[in-house]
């Protein structure tokens, strides 16, 4: 599956060279591409998370009411889910759908004669700017840097729980350490698909209404996994 991937995206590249004349740009190009098929679902993703951020206070007095009962705790949170439509998983498939063309984007930049020398900034995209690599030519430090810069302003603006932020403070560092074990043009694909992450997010969270804060359930009213059952022995109508 990855090698239909990576023949397919080395297809479009080679397209896209032919139009541009640069291999840096066809990469930026071919990741705005991927980046407009993902939309829909990484649009329905961000309302999904920014819905979740706004229910998360409701969420915790649940959890702090029914502390002692996981059954009843649970059946309230998927109440309070379903009143406002929020999908706890909603923000998975995008994820799932890239990595397999990460992993057909790095076995395309991998190989020998996919760039035949072509630079980009200057910089030769087949180059993999490894510590020694970067000591002969600095200029290779650029791309490390921007992939964990750019990893770290995504960060900046997505991570609004400050318990999350100190969990992921390090997260810029280590990515930014990949990027010395990728070929510079995976970096590119990194920095432009975040880049064009954070536009989505000030797109759609930025002009995202909040929901109505969600009401107490109240005593008498018992949650879905709680209501009656119907009796056995009478059919369904």
């Amino acid at each position: 599956m990855i090698n239909s991937i990576a023949q397919f995206l080395a297809q479009i590249l080679r397209v896209l060279f032919d139009w541009t004349g640069s291999y840096g740009l066809a990469i930026i190009l071919l990741t705005l591409a991927v980046k407009a098929v993902l939309h829909p679902l990484t649009r329905h993703q961000l309302r999904s998370m920014k819905e979740m951020q706004f229910l998360a206070p409701q969420i915790s007095s649940l959890r702090e009411k029914y502390k002692g009962d996981p059954q009843r705790m649970n059946a309230e949170v998927m109440n309070l889910y379903r009143a406002h439509k929020v999908n706890p998983f909603g923000g998975c498939l995008p994820l799932l759908l890239q990595i397999p063309i990460l992993w057909g984007l790095f076995a395309v930049f991998r190989r020998p004669d996919i760039f035949n020398g072509a630079t980009f900034l200057g910089i030769p995209l087949e180059s993999i700017p490894t510590f020694g690599a970067i000591a002969k030519d600095p200029l290779l430090l650029i791309w490390p840097v921007l992939v964990g810069a750019s990893t770290y302003l995504q960060q900046r603006m997505s991570v609004t729980d400050p318990s999350q932020a100190r969990m992921f403070i390090f997260m810029p560092f280590l990515v930014g350490y990949f990027a010395t074990q990728f070929p510079v043009g995976m970096s590119i694909y990194w920095v432009t698909s975040t880049l064009a992450y954070m536009l989505e997010y000030y797109i759609v969270v930025g002009r995202l209404t909040p929901p109505a804060p969600a009401a107490p359930i109240s005593e008498d009213k018992p949650p879905i996994a709680l209501l009656p059952q119907r009796p056995k022995g009478t059919k369904k109508r």
